[in-house]
């Protein structure tokens, strides 16, 4: 069985074919089309094919991660959409949230809110009305509602979201209003919160049904145009697309709720990364993912990724569920700049991959991450990329010289230096905010750093938060990619409840759940997942009563009762101590929202094992020169693809492959170890 990983990034798009029998692997890395994604993946696709001999009748699985929600929200490129909401809600996303502000910065006195998701003459309301307790006050004018869609197709609007109040107790009236809109406006994407985030709490429904419908008519384009072109090249196998949560989703289903790939390309490594602890026997790991934009930080906890029911993107609140990721703009593609005070920035402000960094030799002029890397010594112009990109030394060090040592009044080695410090002190703050300040000891917790550049920082970041040992997996230059191959389908579903454990109704929660597995399963078999490899997993969001967050908790297994309720609540009452460090007396637990995941088996880790050496002594490939602590170190320089499992090396060393690079200081040592990994002990 050939399985082929697809994962488009913001410089380079990654493919990895694996051939599940014999555990052969071959990679790619080609550049990412910016203007029209599509070519950049195809191109992938079409080069690993070449690469590997295969024909694309022989490919059985297509595994997909896109940044294409993420960059359409952040370049505000996404589609003319109209709103249309409960009489008296029309400015819901102006006024936001007024407990919790969304502000980027509460502090910045010169904050600019970013662009508005709908214009406030496309916000139109409809006369209806449900009460708190699911009453009809009011149904919805079919004739009203008419009006509405007439005024919307004059001022063309490509999508509309559809938000009533108190839709989530009881949905018949949006129910109702999405049946008739939908009859009329055949052309036009049309999202429902109902559907897209049935949940009380009107602004962050209404603006995750709003992101929805921005999404909606670029995302299914891309996920319909990915697929038929890869018919076309003859491709039959089932294609899938990587969603924010870890698992993967049919076309069919990201192209009605786009807003599942907002954090896609992430989730892969992350997910990645739990399978390969599976394998390894680990707990706890924390994950670092630095590619040519951004650094990405997680958590993997007694084998699971840490998970999330919102995140912010551009100050929007989104609700969808998750992998809870901490990312910061220090990528190798960052722009390294001088503020007015006269300090090193790094980023936001990327390179991306158009132009790229100034070695790249596509038109760059300013110097990034990767640039000072290359000047350190700590990437290599001959071996970037197997040898198949060349990197041009002279026009980075061109470039840092005017935009960097020239105002510092350093030479090039020393503002090269400065900035892998500043990018090194960044990413150390990241892993801290996953670690430290949520109440875990990353000395606890082992490295696991993947992207082009994630093992280029590796050790240092290690180093910095005393992390004793760094495993690199396989392919981590393209671990993300790896990814959407081991991951399964994965669909969360949700519906709200809003009753005290005392008060809700056993039978009408068991009846809840049941409808919300009888969808998941239909959309798990429509992606040709078979009944026997689907897991079901149950669990709820509570809160006392009066409060104004909840905290996630599984639900008891078996037949809902009022015991099965009694159980929730001690469950929530437990992790609420162990999460704040106390209990509310004589506080009634309420059940906000069941939460139900279903997960079908189609994943499969299967990566060729690293042979045991037969005789034959390991030698060094040639010297590298890193720049450290202020001089020159010379040290010898390994191929990865030599090692073999169980060797050893103490540094200095290099070990480069094709799409990265990990150095070592004297005191550290490398150990090959099982699942074709690399283990680094790391010194103080």
């Amino acid at each position: 069985m050939r399985r082929v990983g697809i994962d488009v990034g913001g410089t380079f798009t990654d493919v990895v074919l694996l051939d599940s029998a014999s555990g052969e692997v071959w990679s790619a890395k080609v550049p990412t089309t910016p203007k029209d994604p599509t070519l950049g993946a195809l191109n992938g696709l079409r080069t690993i094919l070449a690469r590997s001999g295969s024909s694309p009748a022989s490919i059985d699985f297509i595994g997909h991660g896109t940044t294409i929600a993420t960059n359409m929200v952040i370049e505000g490129k996404g589609a003319l959409t109209a709103l249309i909401t409960t009489s008296g809600f029309r400015d819901i996303l102006e006024l936001r949230r007024g407990w919790r502000h969304d502000r980027a910065d509460l502090y910045d006195l010169f904050f600019e809110a970013p662009r508005q998701l709908v214009l406030r003459r496309h916000r139109l309301e409809i006369t209806e009305r449900i009460s708190y307790d699911g009453f009809i006050e009011q149904t919805i004018d079919p004739d009203e509602i008419a009006d509405r869609i007439a005024e919307l197709k004059a001022e063309g609007v490509e999508a509309i979201a559809v938000c009533l109040i108190n839709s989530p107790i009881n949905g018949e009236n949006e129910r109702h209003a999405l049946k008739i809109i939908r009859e009329r406006v055949n052309d036009v994407f049309v999202s429902g919160s109902i559907e897209v985030n049935p949940e009380i709490m009107e602004y962050e429904r209404t603006c995750t049904t709003v992101m929805n419908a921005l999404l909606g008519p670029n995302c299914g384009r891309y996920a319909h145009r990915f697929t038929e072109t890869a018919r076309g090249i003859g491709l039959m196998s089932d294609v899938y697309f990587m969603q924010s949560n870890g698992g993967l989703a049919s076309p069919e289903v990201v192209s009605q709720l786009p807003v599942t790939l907002l954090a896609s390309g992430p989730a892969g490594g992350v997910t990645a990364a739990a399978r390969l602890c599976e394998r390894l026997g680990i707990a706890n790991a924390i994950t670092g993912d630095m590619g040519g934009t951004s650094f990405d930080v997680s958590l993997i906890r007694e084998g699971q990724p840490e998970l999330r029911n919102s995140m912010m993107i551009n100050t929007y609140t989104v609700r969808t569920p998750n992998i809870d990721i901490i990312s910061i703009g220090a990528g190798g593609g960052s722009i390294a700049w001088i503020d007015e005070g006269g300090g090193v920035r790094i980023g936001p402000e990327s390179a991306g991959a158009e132009p790229g960094p100034v070695c790249y030799g596509r038109g760059g002029t300013r110097p990034t991450v990767t640039d000072c890397n290359l000047i350190l010594g700590y990437v290599d112009p001959t071996s970037f990329l197997g040898g198949d990109f060349a990197l041009d030394v002279e026009a980075a060090r061109r470039a840092i010289a005017e935009h960097l040592a020239g105002p510092l009044g350093v030479n090039i080695e020393e503002a090269a230096m400065t900035v892998r410090q500043v990018a090194n002190a960044l990413m150390a703050q990241a892993m801290r905010l996953a670690t430290v300040e949520r109440g875990y000891d990353p000395r606890d917790f082992i490295f696991i750093p993947y992207g082009g550049a994630g093992p280029v920082h590796a050790v240092d970041l290690a180093r910095a938060l005393e992390i004793p040992t760094v495993v690199l997996p396989p392919m981590p230059g393209l671990f993300s990619a790896f990814g959407m191959l081991v991951a399964d389908a994965v669909q969360d579903l949700q519906a709200s409840v809003v009753r005290t454990a005392d008060d809700a109704d056993p039978a009408q929660v068991e009846a809840l759940f049941a409808g919300l597995e009888q969808e998941a399963r239909q959309r798990l078999r429509a992606a040709n997942v078979r009944d026997e490899d689907i897991r079901i997993e149950r669990r709820s969001d509570c809160q006392y009563l009066g409060q104004g967050e909840t905290i996630q908790v599984p639900f008891p297994d078996g037949a809902i009762t009022r015991e099965t309720l009694d159980r929730l609540a001690k469950n929530f009452i437990a992790e609420h101590r162990r999460r704040w460090n106390f209990d509310v007396a004589n506080r009634p637990v309420r059940i906000v929202n069941l939460r139900l995941r279903i997960v079908g088996k189609i994943g499969d880790f299967a990566v060729g094992e690293t042979r045991q050496r037969n005789g034959k002594a390991l030698q060094p490939v040639g010297r590298a020169r890193i720049y450290d602590d202020g001089k020159w170190i010379e040290m010898p320089r390994y191929r990865r693809e030599d090692l073999r499992r169980g060797d050893e090396l103490d540094g200095p060393l290099v070990v480069e492959e094709i799409s990265t690079r990990i150095s070592l200081r004297a005191g550290e040592r490398l150990t090959v170890g099982d699942q074709s990994t690399i283990l680094v002990s790391v010194g103080a």
